[in-house]
């Protein structure tokens, strides 16, 4: 793997998380660019990449002040990278719906973990408002992935060499 063609867009993507997500910031719910970006890094050259960004773009965050808790945004971009890495070159093994089901389940998880972390006191307090909060910020950051996947379908980036 060309380290190269990794490092400028994960600046790239930092900077834009950095710059826009107070511009995008809709009643304390962000999206999160880190996250989508963090899942092709990892659907294309597998877990051992995935991991290693997307905890190094969670420390920045977190040191930046981007992130809202320290620790929680390293955590949660690792698992998301790991569990992703799984998916690297199986769309052919795996059925279409199947393949793209268990991707949305990966995101949803990256967003329940948050939540929860973010919003416990909602939780404990208000559970209904706990889960529309989860499913608004799920669902927003979701909207801006399904732009991404007019350029780089998922499908794709699953069997992409990486050499």
């Amino acid at each position: 793997m060309k380290w190269i063609k990794v490092i400028l867009p994960t600046i790239g993507v930092f900077f834009i998380q950095f710059f826009l997500v107070d511009f995008l910031s809709l009643n304390m719910i962000r999206p999160d660019f880190l996250v989508i970006y963090v899942f092709y890094i990892s659907l294309v050259y597998g877990k051992t990449p995935g991991v290693i960004i997307g905890f190094t773009l969670g420390v920045l965050s977190d040191l930046t002040g981007v992130g809202s808790l320290f620790g929680l945004a390293p955590l949660s971009l690792s698992i998301t990278a790991y569990l992703t890495g799984y998916l690297n070159g199986k769309y052919e093994r795996l059925l279409p719906y199947i393949f793209h089901a268990t991707w949305v389940v990966i995101i949803a998880i990256h967003f329940l973990l948050i939540s929860y972390v973010r919003f416990q006191s909602v939780y404990e307090s208000d559970i209904i408002l706990f889960w529309t909060k989860w499913l608004m910020s799920f669902s927003y950051t979701m909207m801006f992935f399904l732009i991404v996947q007019f350029f780089f379908p998922v499908r794709e980036a699953s069997i992409a060499e990486n050499t």
